[in-house]
């Protein structure tokens, strides 16, 4: 089942903005490690017709938040987990853990805005098609 529209959960005066058709160049101040996730995603949001120029600097915001992610997790990695630390050693894993924590939460929630979980992409509508031969409900 389609279901129907219904005005009442519609709004008529929405604002279509034309989505990107080519990915402006990766931002010179990312790292090695937001700039893969920037092109990476970038171009299957491009593809999909999902970024536009509006909501650019969210995305960038996502790239960078992602990258810090990943790459404080890796450097966490690198620190034997029953390790003991010296109090300065012990003050940056906590610091860097709190970190890896905080830009995960925020990439998560800014990757909901660009549908990148299954809830999230629900949200999401295809374009309709023009084919009146598709429409079971005409």
């Amino acid at each position: 089942m389609r279901g129907t529209v219904q005005p009442c959960r519609t709004n008529p005066n929405e604002v279509q903005v034309g989505a990107l058709t080519k990915l402006p160049n990766t931002p010179r101040w990312f790292s090695a490690t937001q700039k893969r996730i920037y092109k990476a995603k970038g171009e299957q949001l491009r593809s999909l017709g999902v970024l536009t120029a509006l909501d650019f600097e969210l995305f960038i915001s996502f790239c960078r938040e992602y990258g810090n992610y990943i790459d404080t997790a890796k450097e966490l990695e690198k620190i034997p987990l029953k390790a003991v630390l010296d109090e300065r050693s012990e003050q940056v894993n906590k610091r860097m853990s709190r970190i890896n924590k905080e830009s995960w939460e925020r990439s998560k929630s800014l990757a909901a805005e660009f549908g990148f979980s299954p809830s999230a992409r629900a949200k999401f509508s295809a374009a309709e098609s023009a084919d009146p031969e598709e429409d079971n409900f005409s």
